[in-house]
């Protein structure tokens, strides 16, 4: 047998690929456009916003990831718990600042309160106020937690997070908003530019050996600041605040918003409370191999945020556009793409999760739990084929049945997981939430489509008809000067904005009637 020699086997390996790139290079050029850009983009259900909404939300997560690996690294278990406490503290806020005005402001955008410019600079007023809330409570319990003689570390950690959030809630709102005006290019700029600032940082307090919580936060507040204060002072021809205004906003956001909120604390009960009830029926060994198994199936959480983030602006559109019908369109579009996208996922983690499990996570604790992060998986394909439905929901105002079905949901997952649990180990807890998400997935199509039908068949029933200049009465038609009586003496409608907007959309204002908004 012949031995080459390195030099001679390094020639032919390098050749290979030459030769390998070649081919590849005359095969990829005689594809079509179609066949390049992908089968999903021929069946026309991705578009550039979609792919946009996914890179974006990539940048995000992945920065995120890299932060908590960082401060891991360079600092201590401490440190790192203390970060994931603010981060945590910061989730919330997040929450409540998108619930109670970001996407109020998205279905609402519309109406008619004022300019629009004075109806986004109303909703950054209330993002403002929302700010200076919760960098005054934080204070406080710094303040508080200093007079008790508490750590210096969690006395240190509330007071950066008191100094970051206002820099921090802004730069979420300034996502917000582009996202509800579909500016997803924007969006991923300035995530791109906040991505860039606070690795580096991040990198260099790592290098000069200063990395800790109260740092990280630093980079955190410095990167967010910088990026969304550019950005408001870019576009701040688009906010005119007026007190006025801000309070009339306020009254109608909250009317809304009250019950959305409602609705994400039913979905992070559904999502959270499995954690909690592990822990009192298994343990804290079991609950965190679940936790690992749940890593596993996050790895879909780019997909499902950076697309989620744009449903709800994508369905106000279409209902302000197409109406009942064009809603429906909408939704149901949006319902396959995410089911193609996490049917392909699921796939993957049927045949490749055990894998991945095992080079993540090593201990017996973690082996054979194949079938655990499949169950997981098939939930969570699940319950994102119901979230076009409930932003559709959002869109059309309807946000108690987003509550209603939601709290149906979550009572479910608890109970199942209670009793099942008990019965089956982990496998009854994946079971439990799989369960859960059925119910509150059904639930939310099936309120859904009730809803789009009886809002269709009000649209038509309140469609003015148009009457012509012979007008028929008794079987007898009417002379032509009693008819031009008839046109000059119109009947006037008044109806709700709602209405009003629908049949402007669909062009049922006009013939001889003068239908105007209450």
């Amino acid at each position: 047998m012949t031995i080459l020699s390195a030099t001679t086997q390094r020639k032919l390996f390098f050749d290979a690929i030459g030769r390998g790139w070649r081919w590849w290079s005359r095969v990829s050029s005689g594809l079509s456009a179609a066949s390049r850009n992908g089968w999903l983009k021929a069946l026309g259900l991705v578009s550039g916003v979609e792919v946009f909404a996914f890179a974006d939300q990539a940048v995000v997560s992945a920065t995120s990831f890299f932060t908590t690996v960082m401060v891991g690294r360079y600092s201590n278990p401490a440190e790192l718990g203390a970060y994931a406490i603010g981060i945590s503290v910061l989730a919330v806020m997040y929450t409540i600042q998108g619930s109670l005005i970001s996407l109020p402001y998205s279905i609402q955008r519309f109406r008619v309160l004022g300019t629009p410019a004075q109806h986004a600079g109303s909703t950054l007023a209330h993002s403002g106020l929302l700010s200076a809330t919760a960098t005054i409570v934080l204070a406080v319990t710094a303040l508080g937690l200093y007079a008790f003689d508490a750590r210096s570390q969690l006395f240190a950690m509330t007071l950066a997070l008191a100094a970051v959030t206002p820099f921090a809630l802004l730069r979420e709102f300034s996502r917000g908003f582009t996202f509800t005006h579909l500016q997803i290019a924007q969006s991923f700029i300035l995530d791109v530019a906040v991505a860039a600032m606070q690795i580096s940082m991040l990198a260099w307090l790592g290098w000069a050996g200063r990395m800790s919580a109260v740092t990280a936060f630093g980079a955190l507040g410095v990167s967010c600041g910088a990026v969304a204060v550019g950005w408001l002072c870019f576009t701040r021809a688009k906010f005119v605040i007026e007190l006025r205004q801000a309070r009339a906003t306020m009254k109608l956001s909250w009317g809304l918003g009250k019950w959305l909120a409602l609705g994400q604390v039913a979905s992070q009960l559904r999502r959270f409370g499995i954690y909690w009830l592990s822990v009192m029926i298994a343990g804290a060994a079991v609950t965190g191999v679940y936790a690992a198994c749940m890593s596993i199936v996050s790895f879909a959480n780019p997909v499902l945020f950076g697309l989620g983030n744009i449903l709800t602006p994508k369905a106000v559109l279409a209902w302000k556009e197409g109406g009942a019908a064009g809603l429906r369109r909408q939704t149901v579009r949006d319902a396959l793409l995410l089911g193609l996208v996490m049917a392909s996922f699921c796939v993957v983690v049927l045949f490749a999760g055990g894998d991945v499990m095992r080079f993540l996570y090593h201990g017996k604790e973690y082996e054979g739990q194949a079938h655990i992060v499949s169950i997981l998986a098939f939930a969570i394909l699940v319950g994102a084929i119901g979230l076009p439905a409930g932003s559709a929901l959002a869109a059309m105002e309807r946000p108690r049945a987003i509550v209603g079905v939601g709290a149906v949901g979550s009572i479910v997952t608890v109970v199942l997981v209670w009793w099942l649990m008990r019965a089956c180990g982990l496998a009854g807890a994946a079971y439990g939430s799989l369960a859960g998400n059925v119910v509150a997935s059904v639930g939310l199509w099936l309120a859904f489509l009730a809803l789009v039908r009886r809002a269709n068949g009000a649209a038509l029933e309140h469609r003015p008809h148009r009457v012509g200049p012979a007008q028929i009465d008794g079987g007898c038609c009417q002379a032509p000067d009693q008819a031009e009586k008839q046109k000059k003496v119109a009947p006037m409608i008044r109806v709700d904005d709602e209405t009003f907007s629908r049949l402007a959309d669909e062009g049922g204002i006009g013939g001889d009637q003068i239908i105007l908004p209450r």
